[in-house]
């Protein structure tokens, strides 16, 4: 449930938020010299900002292999997409940045991209708006307005210059009015971090926020070479910051992962990490788990009560699971977000807590999903995995039912 409250992955109902996000945003010419025009709609201070060049991403070797675990969780969406549409939304997009800050709930959500042919795009649009899912789209000309219920998520536009652009601001669309205004204006100032991140390299990372700020690139190939600094508010914190850097640096050496580099300069510190043939097999074998870590295992013979006669689950214990997941959310979320996070919470604990014990009561969900949920509340990423342990057809109606929580709780 990460993602209902900080956005971060695709997970549970964001699964389908994040794949009509990708799709919406990635039907522009692509390709510019300097930061593109639609820069000019990326938030001033972002905690998360990753851009990727998609087809250089794709010629590496190893994609295959990060990619199966990083879109674990929307591959069937677009697998969907592409089955439906003829659209291979990852295969044919050129580029794409994406630029974060806050919860979901109330944060603020840019996403820039490129690529895709219009037509395909605009067919596909044709079809999601006929479909019954909670995600609902309005277009006005080169306009969208992204919708659950009553609810505005998100606003998009495709500009004269062939970029494509989505925006969410506080946790939600922009007027219609006030957007198709802010389109118009043209020129814009683009926020000066953008020229912090390296233009040339196939992954460019920036993270910030109150303790360092996080400024990286990744050569893919080999040598595979990862590197970037991080700046420090004090001298007191670089040291600190120095010393994690050793310690991942010994870890991933002492793994045969690659040579790393660590050199402070003031309150800076510079660091990279160089992996070639088999040290990348290696860096990845302990990499990949940490960034996408798996559902806990399902045993298949638990995947359905063996009996139907008989007791029903016990759903009531995801009660507390939803509460503790929450609560975690709320103590790790920034502190310029915690209190505004925090008014949210008389509503949308109990909203959410009705929608996974309402499911798990109706579809007799199998005890691994209801232990899964349970015994990882508190590790954020597993319980967002938890979800995979139901068939598709429960999983499909505990999104939905989730979507409409958080349609009621705002």
């Amino acid at each position: 449930m990460r993602a209902l409250v900080e956005g971060r992955g695709v997970k549970a109902f964001a699964v389908r938020f994040v794949a009509c996000v990708v799709l919406v945003a990635a039907c522009g010419k692509g390709g510019s010299s300097g930061p593109p025009a639609a820069y000019r709609f990326l938030p001033a201070n972002p905690e998360v900002v990753v851009r990727l060049d998609l087809p250089r991403v794709r010629a590496w070797p190893h994609y295959e292999k990060v990619a199966a675990k990083a879109l674990a969780g929307v591959d069937g969406v677009l697998a969907a997409t592409k089955q439906q549409c003829g659209l291979d939304v990852i295969g044919e997009a050129s580029s794409v940045i994406l630029a974060k800050r806050g919860p979901l709930l109330a944060g603020d959500l840019t996403v820039i991209a490129s690529g895709l042919a219009k037509d395909k795009v605009a067919g596909c649009l044709a079809k999601i708006l006929a479909a019954n899912t909670p995600v609902k789209l309005q277009l006005e000309d080169n306009l969208v307005q992204a919708r659950i219920g009553d609810r505005p998520i998100a606003s998009g536009a495709i500009l004269p210059t062939g970029e494509v652009v989505l925006v969410a601001r506080n946790g939600a669309g922009i007027e219609p009015a006030a957007w198709k205004t802010e389109v118009a204006q043209g020129a814009v100032a683009i926020p000066a971090w953008v020229a912090e991140l390296d233009a040339e390299a196939p992954i460019a990372v920036r993270t910030s926020d109150e303790t360092r700020t996080v400024i990286a690139k990744v050569t893919l190939g080999d040598p595979l070479v990862i590197g970037g600094r991080v700046i420090s508010p004090n001298a007191e914190a670089a040291k600190r910051d120095e010393a994690n850097l050793r310690a991942i640096a010994s870890y991933l050496q002492n793994g045969d992962a690659g040579v790393a580099r660590v050199e402070p300069v003031g309150t800076t510190t510079h660091a990279d990490l160089t992996a070639r043939g088999k040290q990348i097999d290696n860096l990845l074998a302990i990499a990949v788990p940490a960034l996408f870590p798996a559902p806990a295992p399902v045993d298949a013979t638990t995947a359905a009560p063996a009996d139907p006669n008989a007791p029903p689950p016990d759903c009531s214990k995801l009660g507390p699971a939803v509460k503790a997941y929450l609560d975690q959310n709320l103590a790790t979320s920034p502190p310029s977000r915690r209190a505004e996070l925090e008014a949210q919470m008389a509503k949308l604990v109990p909203a959410l807590q009705e929608a996974f014990i309402a499911q798990c009561t109706a579809d007799r969900w199998a005890a691994a999903a209801i232990e899964c949920h349970v015994t990882n509340a508190t590790a954020l990423a597993r319980f967002e995995r938890c979800r995979q342990t139901l068939p598709d057809d429960q999983r499909e109606r505990l999104d939905k039912a989730v979507a409409a929580a958080l349609t009621a709780a705002k």
